[in-house]
């Protein structure tokens, strides 16, 4: 049996309004926090590792932040360049980093899970302003103006928390199942998650169930709909009324393989990979458009639309040099759908990816480093003096040709 807990009034509990950008939210499984408008490498002969970190015994998941990007790693978060990957700063914990959940960054304060607890850091100078043990971190964190979302394991329950950053991270509201539940997502002002085969939207206070018919794993907000990832191998719609109930006959779903990753999409154009290819569904009629069949098991995808709408995914194949990952971009326009590798990533087991807004990409591979590409600068001096080469050799060649002609001239007998 599922039971909710209220632990104070719906007054107090939601003041917020629909979010719209990246500086007033962060980590939710929603569009307007999905996509990055970065230019990002599309080709392999424009990409290059900027720096990377040494291997780590435990590390968790990168997080790009301003010009930083801020990596867990054993009992710590560090603050590092993102130029040069060098350490600014610390912040020190009283337990490990979680190795498997992200944390998330609003107004200079990150929310990050270690195993067991939550810890609030001040970026600025990396200082720990609070900290909470709640049970086994089991999600990601999702962060906005005033409180952070997640969900942990309560004994042999699962929780879905909200609370409250500046005061301590004392419980909100508390929500408990006895299935596993997803990270957050918003869709207007509702907060949206996932457990067993139902969808939850809480919503002025109350918790509004929505049953899907199948068990739910990953979840992503759209501007009008949520897409669910399901065990079944479907990736599911719903649509939700303004009191966050279900729309009448908005459920629909399309059969995509085993084992499907998270969703993610921008303009109902949803991504997802499975152990059968990488999907691009229609998230409209939902419909496939394009099934990349060499594209198997799959990370999650991210998306950036600096250099046109690409979903960037890591896939393992086996060559001659043996097991390895390689980075691809899908690019998704109205001409064309198509996956181009990007670069060659030796394990990428278990990675973990964050992309930053200067189109910096982080990638933390099986053996905890932390790898930095970026799409390589056209170098003008360069290109100058690539096209005074060529004019110089074609100059070199008209000179050869012209004084090839004189002498052959020349020897040719005079004409009577």
């Amino acid at each position: 049996m599922k039971k909710l807990v209220l632990c104070i009034t719906s007054a107090v509990v939601f003041w917020l309004t629909t979010f719209t950008a990246f500086a007033e939210t962060a980590g939710f499984a929603s569009e307007s926090d999905a996509v990055v408008s970065a230019h990002t490498p599309y080709d392999k002969k424009y990409v290059g590792i900027d720096w990377h970190t040494s291997i780590g015994e435990t590390v968790g998941v990168p997080i790009a932040y301003k010009e930083f990007v801020l990596l867990p790693t054993l009992n710590k978060v560090n603050k590092l360049s993102e130029e040069d990957g060098s350490v600014v700063a610390s912040a020190e914990f009283d337990e490990k980093v979680s190795e498997e959940y992200s944390g998330a960054v609003v107004n200079n304060t990150l929310v990050q899970p270690t195993k067991t607890s939550v810890y609030v850091v001040n970026t600025e100078d990396m200082n720990v302003a609070c900290s909470r043990k709640f049970g086994e971190i089991t999600t990601d964190i999702s962060v906005d103006d005033a409180f952070a979302y997640f969900g942990f394991k309560d004994g042999d329950k699962f929780k879905f928390c909200c609370a409250d950053i500046s005061k301590n991270l004392e419980t909100v509201w508390e929500y408990t199942s006895e299935n596993a539940v997803t990270p957050a997502a918003k869709i207007g002002d509702a907060v949206v998650f996932g457990t067993g085969d139902t969808l939850v939207a809480v919503k002025n206070g109350e918790f509004i169930e929505n049953p899907v018919g199948a068990e739910i794993s990953r979840i992503f907000a759209g501007d009008y709909a949520v897409f669910m990832s399901c065990r079944n191998g479907e990736l599911r719609k719903l649509r939700l009324d303004e009191d966050g109930k279900t729309e009448e006959g908005s459920l629909s779903q399309v059969l995509l393989g085993a084992e499907l990753t998270a969703p993610t999409g921008i303009d109902n154009h949803i991504y997802v990979g499975s152990a059968d290819g990488f999907f691009v569904v229609d998230g409209l009629n939902m419909e496939i458009t394009k099934k990349f069949e060499e594209l198997k098991n799959s990370s999650p995808p991210f998306v950036t639309v600096g250099n046109g709408v690409r979903a960037y995914i890591a896939v393992p194949h086996s060559d001659s040099s043996g097991d390895s990952w390689y980075l691809y971009s899908v690019l998704d326009s109205d001409d064309v759908q198509s996956a181009s590798e990007i670069i060659k990533i030796l394990d990428y087991t278990n990675g973990k990816a964050d992309v930053s807004e200067s189109g910096k990409m982080y990638f933390r591979d099986a053996k905890g480093q932390v790898w930095t590409i970026s799409e390589t600068k056209t170098n003008i001096f360069v290109i100058v003096m690539k096209i005074v080469l060529i004019i110089a050799i074609f100059v070199m060649i008209l000179l050869i040709l012209k004084t090839w002609a004189k002498k052959r001239q020349e020897k040719k007998p005079p004409e009577y």
